[in-house]
C-alpha cells in the first residue's frame, strides 16, 4: 500500500499566515464554491481577499482556482463537504425528504452536517426501500439523504450538508478552521505513517524578527506552531525568551510553555501590552 504523503511543507507557512476570513475564503474556493453566496462572508471585500490569495500564489486563474498543492494540503473534504454529487438532489427533493424524517434521522444528519461527511455502517450498499427501512440509517439511505461509498461507509451529499447549514459554510462556533497536520524535520527519520517532510528553513526568517521584537518590547504575538503530533495550533502569546533552540512564552490566560524553533510556522504582532502597573500619583 502506498504511503500517504504529508501536506507540502512549503504551503504550510502560507496557510498559517492567513487571517481567519482569508483562510475561510480559500477553503470555500477549494470546495469549488462561490463565497459570495454564504452569509459567513457578508461585509468582506471578496475581490481584495481573492487578489491577496492570488498574489501569494495560493489561487490562480479566473474564476479563481486553488493551486494543486494547496488543494492537497486542505484534504479530501474542504469545509467538511463531500465532493459534488454525480446525481445531486435539488432543493425540492431535499425539502420533501427532510419533511418525513424524524428526530432520530435528524440526529444522524446533524452529526455529519459540518463534516467530515463520512459515517460507518454495515452493508451500506444493500438495496433498501422506505417501507423496508428498520433504522434511521436505513431510512436516510432510502431517501438518498445518505449515499453508500462502499459496503461499510456512507457519505452525506454536499447539497444536503449545505441545506442543513442554512446558508452558512462554517459553523459559527468553530472559530478558525483547522490547518493540515504536518511533521517537522525531527520526525522524518522514522515516520509511523505517511511520508514526513521538514519545515522549510526559509520559514524562520518570516517569524524570527517578530518574536525577537515581541520579547524586547512586551508585545502580544499570534503564533502558529506545530504540536508534537503534527497538529497546528494558533495561540496569542507573550514571548519571554528566545534561547537554546526554543521560544519560551506564556499563552494569554494560560501556562508558560516552550516551543522548539523547528515547530514555529508564523508569528504576527498584536497590540502592545503593559506588564507593570502604572505608578500611583500619591500627591493627587
Amino acid at each position: 500500500m502506498t504511503a500517504k504523503a504529508s501536506p507540502d511543507p512549503f504551503e504550510i507557512p502560507a496557510l498559517a499566515g492567513l487571517a481567519e476570513h482569508e483562510l475561510k475564503v480559500l477553503i470555500a474556493l477549494a470546495a469549488r464554491l462561490d463565497p459570495a453566496v454564504f452569509s459567513d462572508f457578508s461585509g468582506f471585500d471578496l475581490t481584495r481577499i481573492i487578489d491577496l490569495l492570488r498574489g501569494r500564489e495560493l489561487v490562480h486563474g479566473s474564476p479563481p482556482t486553488v493551486v494543486a498543492a494547496v488543494a492537497r494540503a486542505l484534504g479530501r473534504f474542504p469545509a467538511g463537504l463531500a465532493p459534488p454529487s454525480n446525481t445531486p438532489l435539488d432543493d425540492a427533493q431535499i425539502a420533501a425528504a427532510l419533511r418525513i424524517t424524524g428526530a432520530d434521522e435528524r440526529r444522524v444528519l446533524n452529526r455529519l452536517a459540518w463534516g467530515p461527511p463520512l459515517g460507518t455502517v454495515s452493508h451500506a450498499q444493500r438495496t433498501i426501500t422506505w417501507h423496508e427501512a428498520a433504522s434511521p440509517i436505513d431510512r436516510l439511505l432510502a431517501l438518498n439523504l445518505l449515499r453508500p461509498v462502499d459496503d461499510s461507509t456512507v457519505i452525506l451529499p454536499r447539497e444536503v450538508s449545505l441545506t442543513l447549514r442554512g446558508g452558512r459554510l462554517f459553523d459559527r462556533n468553530s472559530g478558525r478552521p483547522p490547518l493540515p497536520r504536518f511533521f517537522t524535520a525531527k520526525e522524518t527519520a522514522a515516520p509511523k505513517s505517511g511520508v514526513s517532510a521538514p519545515l522549510p528553513r526559509q520559514a524562520v526568517s518570516s517569524w524570527r524578527s517578530v518574536v525577537d521584537e515581541a520579547s524586547r518590547d512586551d508585545i502580544w504575538v499570534e503564533l502558529a506552531y506545530a504540536e508534537e503530533d503534527g497538529t497546528l495550533t494558533t495561540a496569542v502569546v507573550r514571548v519571554l525568551l528566545v534561547a537554546h533552540g526554543s521560544v519560551y512564552l506564556v499563552r494569554r490566560a494560560g501556562p508558560r510553555v516552550s516551543i522548539p524553533m523547528n515547530r514555529i510556522i508564523s508569528a504576527q504582532l498584536l497590540e502592545p501590552v503593559t506588564i507593570n502597573d502604572p505608578v500611583l500619583d500619591l500627591d493627587g
